[in-house]
Protein backbone atom coordinates (compact mmCIF):
# COMPACT_ATOMS: atom_id res chain seq x y z
CA UNK A 1 0.00 0.00 0.00
CA UNK A 2 1.48 3.08 -0.77
CA UNK A 3 2.16 5.09 2.19
CA UNK A 4 1.12 8.35 0.73
CA UNK A 5 -2.52 7.26 0.81
CA UNK A 6 -4.45 8.27 3.51
CA UNK A 7 -7.04 4.81 4.37
CA UNK A 8 -8.42 3.78 6.99
CA UNK A 9 -11.56 0.97 8.23
CA UNK A 10 -14.41 2.21 9.76
CA UNK A 11 -16.75 0.38 11.79
CA UNK A 12 -19.44 1.35 14.10
CA UNK A 13 -20.88 -0.85 17.40
CA UNK A 14 -23.56 -0.07 19.11
CA UNK A 15 -24.85 -2.15 21.94
CA UNK A 16 -25.10 -6.29 21.76
CA UNK A 17 -22.15 -7.85 20.90
CA UNK A 18 -21.24 -5.58 18.76
CA UNK A 19 -18.84 -3.88 20.47
CA UNK A 20 -16.54 -7.26 21.69
CA UNK A 21 -16.77 -8.12 17.36
CA UNK A 22 -15.50 -4.08 16.99
CA UNK A 23 -12.51 -5.06 19.48
CA UNK A 24 -12.03 -8.58 17.83
CA UNK A 25 -12.15 -7.01 14.60
CA UNK A 26 -9.37 -4.14 15.55
CA UNK A 27 -6.94 -7.23 17.38
CA UNK A 28 -6.77 -8.77 14.03
CA UNK A 29 -5.69 -5.66 12.11
CA UNK A 30 -2.75 -5.34 14.96
CA UNK A 31 -1.88 -9.00 14.39
CA UNK A 32 -1.55 -8.76 10.39
CA UNK A 33 0.32 -5.36 10.38
CA UNK A 34 -2.72 -3.28 8.86
CA UNK A 35 -0.51 0.12 7.67
CA UNK A 36 -3.55 2.39 7.88
CA UNK A 37 -5.94 3.69 10.87
CA UNK A 38 -9.10 2.04 12.58
CA UNK A 39 -11.96 5.07 12.80
CA UNK A 40 -14.24 3.13 15.52
CA UNK A 41 -17.71 3.89 17.71
CA UNK A 42 -19.58 2.58 19.86
CA UNK A 43 -22.31 5.28 19.72
CA UNK A 44 -23.51 7.13 16.36
CA UNK A 45 -20.54 9.19 15.06
CA UNK A 46 -22.86 12.22 14.32
CA UNK A 47 -26.83 13.28 14.52
CA UNK A 48 -27.11 13.79 10.57
CA UNK A 49 -29.30 10.94 10.67
CA UNK A 50 -32.58 9.23 11.56
CA UNK A 51 -31.14 6.82 14.19
CA UNK A 52 -34.58 4.74 14.32
CA UNK A 53 -32.67 3.06 11.26
CA UNK A 54 -29.48 1.53 12.83
CA UNK A 55 -27.70 1.03 9.34
CA UNK A 56 -27.29 4.91 8.78
CA UNK A 57 -24.79 4.71 11.36
CA UNK A 58 -23.17 3.61 8.56
CA UNK A 59 -23.05 6.03 6.17
CA UNK A 60 -22.76 8.58 9.13
CA UNK A 61 -19.01 6.46 9.55
CA UNK A 62 -18.46 7.45 6.09
CA UNK A 63 -19.30 10.94 6.13
CA UNK A 64 -16.88 11.09 9.57
CA UNK A 65 -14.10 9.04 7.87
CA UNK A 66 -14.59 11.65 4.27
CA UNK A 67 -14.50 15.02 6.62
CA UNK A 68 -11.77 14.14 8.16
CA UNK A 69 -9.58 13.90 4.54
CA UNK A 70 -9.55 10.05 3.75
CA UNK A 71 -9.66 8.96 0.48
CA UNK A 72 -9.51 5.21 0.57
CA UNK A 73 -12.30 3.82 2.95
CA UNK A 74 -13.48 0.51 3.77
CA UNK A 75 -16.21 -0.28 5.61
CA UNK A 76 -16.26 -3.70 7.95
CA UNK A 77 -18.68 -4.88 10.12
CA UNK A 78 -18.84 -6.33 13.84
CA UNK A 79 -18.51 -9.58 12.20
CA UNK A 80 -15.57 -9.35 9.91
CA UNK A 81 -12.05 -9.48 10.95
CA UNK A 82 -8.78 -9.45 8.91
CA UNK A 83 -7.12 -13.10 8.63
CA UNK A 84 -4.14 -11.51 6.93
CA UNK A 85 -2.83 -7.99 5.86
CA UNK A 86 -5.70 -5.95 4.61
CA UNK A 87 -3.68 -3.70 3.04
CA UNK A 88 -4.16 -6.14 -0.07
CA UNK A 89 -7.40 -5.14 0.03
CA UNK A 90 -6.51 -1.36 -0.32
CA UNK A 91 -4.44 -1.98 -2.88
CA UNK A 92 -7.52 -3.38 -4.71
CA UNK A 93 -9.55 -0.15 -3.83
CA UNK A 94 -6.56 1.86 -5.08
CA UNK A 95 -6.09 0.40 -8.38
CA UNK A 96 -9.69 -0.22 -8.98
CA UNK A 97 -11.37 2.48 -7.87
CA UNK A 98 -13.26 0.30 -5.04
CA UNK A 99 -14.40 -2.94 -3.54
CA UNK A 100 -17.68 -5.33 -3.70
CA UNK A 101 -18.95 -8.89 -3.66
CA UNK A 102 -21.92 -10.05 -4.61
CA UNK A 103 -23.77 -11.71 -1.52
CA UNK A 104 -25.67 -13.83 -4.22
CA UNK A 105 -29.21 -12.42 -4.46
CA UNK A 106 -30.79 -10.23 -6.64
CA UNK A 107 -31.87 -6.55 -6.66
CA UNK A 108 -35.65 -8.11 -6.95
CA UNK A 109 -35.24 -10.22 -4.17
CA UNK A 110 -33.90 -7.49 -1.69
CA UNK A 111 -35.36 -4.24 -2.50
CA UNK A 112 -38.89 -3.00 -1.22
CA UNK A 113 -41.15 -1.66 -3.38
CA UNK A 114 -40.59 1.85 -1.74
CA UNK A 115 -36.73 1.68 -2.13
CA UNK A 116 -37.39 0.90 -5.82
CA UNK A 117 -39.49 3.73 -6.29
CA UNK A 118 -37.32 5.87 -4.82
CA UNK A 119 -34.09 4.91 -7.36
CA UNK A 120 -36.66 5.08 -10.23
CA UNK A 121 -35.84 1.15 -10.84
CA UNK A 122 -38.98 -1.16 -11.90
CA UNK A 123 -38.41 -4.70 -10.27
CA UNK A 124 -37.97 -6.40 -13.63
CA UNK A 125 -34.69 -4.47 -14.12
CA UNK A 126 -33.94 -4.97 -10.46
CA UNK A 127 -33.86 -8.49 -11.24
CA UNK A 128 -30.92 -7.90 -13.41
CA UNK A 129 -28.80 -5.47 -10.61
CA UNK A 130 -26.54 -8.13 -8.35
CA UNK A 131 -27.06 -7.63 -4.59
CA UNK A 132 -23.71 -6.83 -3.20
CA UNK A 133 -23.22 -7.42 0.43
CA UNK A 134 -22.67 -4.20 2.48
CA UNK A 135 -20.89 -5.82 5.19
CA UNK A 136 -17.75 -5.07 4.39
CA UNK A 137 -17.11 -2.27 0.91
CA UNK A 138 -14.75 -0.28 0.27
CA UNK A 139 -14.26 3.10 -1.91
CA UNK A 140 -11.66 5.45 -2.94
CA UNK A 141 -12.59 9.09 -3.47
CA UNK A 142 -9.98 9.89 -5.55
CA UNK A 143 -11.96 7.70 -8.44
CA UNK A 144 -14.91 10.03 -9.95
CA UNK A 145 -17.53 6.96 -10.04
CA UNK A 146 -16.25 5.95 -6.56
CA UNK A 147 -17.22 9.12 -5.22
CA UNK A 148 -20.63 9.49 -6.95
CA UNK A 149 -21.48 6.55 -5.23
CA UNK A 150 -20.65 7.10 -1.87
CA UNK A 151 -22.32 10.28 -2.17
CA UNK A 152 -25.27 9.02 -3.50
CA UNK A 153 -25.49 6.29 -0.43
CA UNK A 154 -25.13 9.05 2.07
CA UNK A 155 -27.83 11.13 0.83
CA UNK A 156 -30.21 7.85 -0.02
CA UNK A 157 -29.67 7.26 3.64
CA UNK A 158 -30.51 11.16 5.01
CA UNK A 159 -33.73 10.76 2.55
CA UNK A 160 -34.85 7.42 4.36
CA UNK A 161 -34.08 5.02 1.55
CA UNK A 162 -32.29 2.64 4.30
CA UNK A 163 -36.20 2.18 6.13
CA UNK A 164 -37.77 -0.71 6.08
CA UNK A 165 -37.30 -4.48 7.83
CA UNK A 166 -35.48 -7.37 7.11
CA UNK A 167 -38.31 -9.76 7.68
CA UNK A 168 -41.20 -9.73 4.25
CA UNK A 169 -43.54 -8.14 5.99
CA UNK A 170 -45.27 -6.79 3.07
CA UNK A 171 -43.46 -4.57 1.30
CA UNK A 172 -44.17 -5.79 -1.58
CA UNK A 173 -46.66 -8.03 -3.49
CA UNK A 174 -44.60 -8.98 -5.83
CA UNK A 175 -43.11 -12.84 -5.69
CA UNK A 176 -39.61 -12.79 -6.27
CA UNK A 177 -39.58 -10.06 -3.17
CA UNK A 178 -37.93 -11.77 -0.08
CA UNK A 179 -36.89 -8.47 2.07
CA UNK A 180 -34.99 -5.60 2.69
CA UNK A 181 -31.76 -5.04 3.13
CA UNK A 182 -31.69 -1.37 4.13
CA UNK A 183 -27.64 -0.17 3.42
CA UNK A 184 -27.48 -3.09 1.62
CA UNK A 185 -30.25 -2.25 -1.18
CA UNK A 186 -29.49 0.90 -1.67
CA UNK A 187 -26.13 0.15 -2.41
CA UNK A 188 -26.41 -2.90 -4.19
CA UNK A 189 -29.09 -0.33 -6.71
CA UNK A 190 -26.42 2.56 -6.95
CA UNK A 191 -23.33 0.32 -7.66
CA UNK A 192 -25.34 -1.55 -10.40
CA UNK A 193 -26.60 2.00 -11.77
CA UNK A 194 -22.82 3.24 -12.01
CA UNK A 195 -21.94 0.54 -13.85
CA UNK A 196 -19.96 -0.77 -11.06
CA UNK A 197 -17.69 -4.41 -10.79
CA UNK A 198 -17.89 -6.89 -8.85
CA UNK A 199 -15.93 -9.51 -6.85
CA UNK A 200 -17.13 -13.29 -6.11
CA UNK A 201 -17.66 -14.62 -2.64
CA UNK A 202 -14.11 -16.94 -1.82
CA UNK A 203 -11.97 -14.30 -4.10
CA UNK A 204 -11.28 -11.87 -1.19
CA UNK A 205 -14.05 -12.45 1.90
CA UNK A 206 -16.28 -15.20 2.99
CA UNK A 207 -18.23 -16.72 5.73
CA UNK A 208 -15.58 -18.40 8.20
CA UNK A 209 -14.65 -21.56 6.92
CA UNK A 210 -11.71 -22.82 8.58
CA UNK A 211 -11.01 -25.40 5.72
CA UNK A 212 -11.28 -22.91 2.84
CA UNK A 213 -9.61 -20.26 3.56
CA UNK A 214 -6.12 -19.60 1.61
CA UNK A 215 -6.71 -16.16 -0.34
CA UNK A 216 -9.07 -15.11 1.68
CA UNK A 217 -8.37 -11.20 3.57
CA UNK A 218 -11.55 -10.65 5.42
CA UNK A 219 -13.88 -13.48 6.88
CA UNK A 220 -16.91 -13.03 8.90
CA UNK A 221 -18.79 -15.15 11.74
CA UNK A 222 -21.08 -13.27 14.30
CA UNK A 223 -20.28 -13.65 18.18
Amino acid sequence: MDSKIKHCIINVAIGGWYPKGQKRLEKSLIYHGFSGDFLTWTDWPNDNYNKSCLYNAKAAAFEEAIALGYTHIIWADCSIWAIRNPDELFDIVNRDGYYFWMSGYNCAQVCSDKCLEYFGIYRDTAEKFYDISSGLFGINLENETSARFINEWIQSAKDGAFLGSRLHDNQSKDKRFLFHRQDQSCASIIANKLGMKFHYAMEHVCYYQPNMMDNIIFTLRGM
